[in-house]
């Protein structure tokens, strides 16, 4: 598997004081365009050239706008932001310390991110890497060909992420979205109407392994297909409870639909499709596959059964 705790610690921001100046000049709403310049505070009459420069002139809350189509990162985001491309196309494909948009904010720290178009053409660098923060909110975007999509990878408080409306594909790595954890941090995680598709090995893979704090997540009217590992994968064996709920979801095509493992793991499934995988439902070291009773499980090379089914109420 391939190991992302290098990102605690390898990076390490030079935050400083802004001078006087540019403190004056930063702006609650500044814009980038594929023909701005990167000077002076990025007003919608003088856009600037990249994400990395329009964020030193926005406040924090604040909101970088893309005016017309481009290319503007990578970017590392240390404050509570929001990037906004309606309309336009806005790419990344070059990294920074490995991933295109690196969130190291503090700890009460909102980032936003929509209408993003993410692609790392193959190599091992992630799409999002998220370190620290409050919340990550992930909207109407496309990541592909990354090593992760996205990798949640907290080491304190309980972080939020959310992602909607959005396609993961092509991942080259350990797992198209990792929620891994460190310490004692937890997380809170939704995913809806997301598509996640074709990774080389997992596709959403939320992990207990690494921390004593707990984790809960929903997968929601989402479509998990195409991966060559675990289309969603509960793992256990920290300190804390790992909780999924997989809710009108399908997860199909994959080496194994839906599998939880290890102490603390447990995988709720309720209206969802599990088929056209080599294995259904696995589990392993006491990890648990919770039924509501009204899943499609069937046309798997082995079905496999959920550990229990809960009672409807």
């Amino acid at each position: 598997m391939r190991q992302h705790s290098s990102f605690i610690g390898i990076f390490v921001i030079c935050c400083g004081f802004l001078t006087n100046g540019s403190n004056a000049l930063a702006a609650p709403e500044t814009w980038v365009s594929g023909t701005g310049t990167d000077a002076g505070n990025c007003p919608i009459t003088a856009p600037c050239r990249t994400f990395a420069f329009a964020h030193t002139q926005t406040n924090n809350n604040g909101a970088i706008n893309v005016l017309t189509s481009g290319n503007f990162g990578p970017l590392t985001i240390t404050k509570p932001i929001s990037i906004v491309a309606d309309g336009v196309e806005a790419v990344i494909n070059t990294a920074t310390d490995v991933a295109a948009i690196l969130v190291q904010a503090g700890g009460g720290a909102v980032i936003s991110l929509r209408g993003l178009t993410i692609d790392m053409r193959g190599t091992v660098n992630d799409g999002i890497g998220f370190v620290s923060g409050g919340a990550l909110h992930v909207q109407n975007c496309l990541i592909r060909k990354a090593g992760s999509g996205i990798l949640f990878l907290p080491a304190s408080g309980t972080p939020e992420l959310y992602v909607a409306d959005s396609v993961i594909a092509d991942a080259s790595g350990t797992a198209s979205v990792s929620v891994q954890p460190t310490g004692s941090a937890g997380a809170k995680v939704v995913f809806d109407r997301v598509r996640v598709e074709n990774s080389a090995e997992i596709g959403i893979f939320v992990v207990g392994q690494s921390t004593t704090g707990s984790i809960s997540a929903t997968v929601r009217d989402s479509v998990v297909a195409g991966n060559s590992g675990t289309g969603i994968f509960a793992l256990g064996d920290g300190g804390g409870a790992t909780t999924v709920t997989v809710d009108h979801t399908a997860s199909v095509s994959n080496s194994t639909g839906i599998r939880a493992s290890g102490a603390g793991a447990t995988l709720r499934i309720g209206d969802s499709t599990v088929s056209g995988n080599a294995t259904g439902l696995f589990t392993s070291s006491s990890g648990v596959i919770e039924s509501y009773g009204t899943n499609k499980i069937d046309g798997n090379g082995t079905d496999g059964t959920p550990t229990s089914t809960i009672a409807m109420k």
